[in-house]
């Protein structure tokens, strides 16, 4: 499916509750059309992860810093999720394996597609983001 219209049984929006308002104001929208902001949020949530997480994933293909409030996001909302979770999306948890070890050997090779500006993004930074990639791989395996 391309988008998360039909993915609401009967969704009831809540006027008092924001993460209400907004999860209305996206079931109509197309997966490619959400900014980065809404993926990491719908991963934060863990909502329909088995389509939200493929989407997180070919959009950090394109920018592995991608995010909405700030750089890295979406790849942060990923390391969020939690082993009970992977659990119970296995080809998920399989696509993002291979994946996140792509990204390690791209880091490893000093490869990866990192913003050239030092301001933005430092060394310190870039050794989070690398901790962050092994955090998930080391998540995912114990889900394996």
């Amino acid at each position: 499916m391309s988008n998360l219209e039909g993915f609401a049984e009967e969704f009831v929006v809540d006027e008092d509750v924001p993460l209400s308002i907004w999860y209305d104001s996206i079931l109509n929208v197309r997966l490619k059309d959400l900014n980065d902001g809404d993926v990491a949020k719908l991963i934060r949530q863990m909502i329909h992860l088995h389509s939200i997480i493929p989407e997180a994933l070919e959009r950090l293909k394109e920018n592995p810093v991608a995010g909405y409030l700030g750089d890295g996001e979406v790849l942060e909302a990923i390391a969020k999720v939690e082993k009970r979770e992977w659990d119970k999306n296995p080809d998920v948890c399989e696509s993002v394996s291979s994946f996140i070890d792509g990204f390690i050997h791209l880091f490893e090779n000093n490869k990866l597609n990192f913003p050239e500006d030092e301001e933005r993004f430092s060394n310190q930074e870039r050794e989070e983001y690398y901790q962050m990639l092994k955090e998930i791989r080391t998540t995912i395996e114990k889900s394996e």
